[in-house]
């Protein structure tokens, strides 16, 4: 099964680099994320929006990005070393309840440590909550989100999620 994905076209480039047509602000932001690799499922959690179709038009229509077929679903997944990158179903349905609280508290500490121990408490109380692994990966996507909107969480994003999938 193929996922569909966006790549930035020269244009969309150098719009990243110049500036030159002044996007609105969400539609930069989406360019940016824009990056031939992430399927749509994963910019619909960076940004937060489920409308997403309209701003990706947009950005299609003015020739800023164009939509191309990603790698196979079991490959997109995983990263350089054969890991899941950030596809939930690709993790064990059973875990070590003793990796239900390594989970808990990588994501109670990556969302103090990038946020403040008072910014995401609510994310937190969520997380601390959560009795098994099934719930606690309801609450994925939101902490996901949450390290896409600090610039040091995202800069190690692949590392962060690697570790989380360890043990979530």
């Amino acid at each position: 099964m193929m996922m569909l994905s966006y790549a930035k076209t020269a244009k969309g480039v150098a719009e990243v680099e110049t500036r030159a047509d002044r996007l609105k602000p969400a539609l930069r932001r989406l360019l940016i994320l824009v990056d031939g690799k992430k399927p749509l499922d994963a910019l619909k959690s960076m940004i937060g929006i489920e409308a997403i179709d309209e701003p990706l038009s947009q950005l299609v229509e003015g020739g800023y990005i164009e939509a191309i077929g990603a790698a196979n679903d079991a490959v997109a997944g995983l990263d350089e070393t054969g890991a899941p990158a950030s596809d939930l179903a690709s993790l064990p349905a059973e875990r070590d309840p003793k990796a239900l609280d390594k989970a808990r508290n990588y994501m109670i500490n990556t969302l103090k440590h990038f946020h403040g121990p008072y910014t995401k408490l609510d994310l937190m109380r969520l997380v601390q909550a959560s009795e098994s692994h099934e719930q606690l990966r309801t609450h994925y996507a939101d902490w996901l989100r949450c390290m896409h909107e600090s610039s040091m969480a995202e800069r190690r994003l692949d590392e962060l999620n690697r570790e989380l999938f360890n043990v979530l």
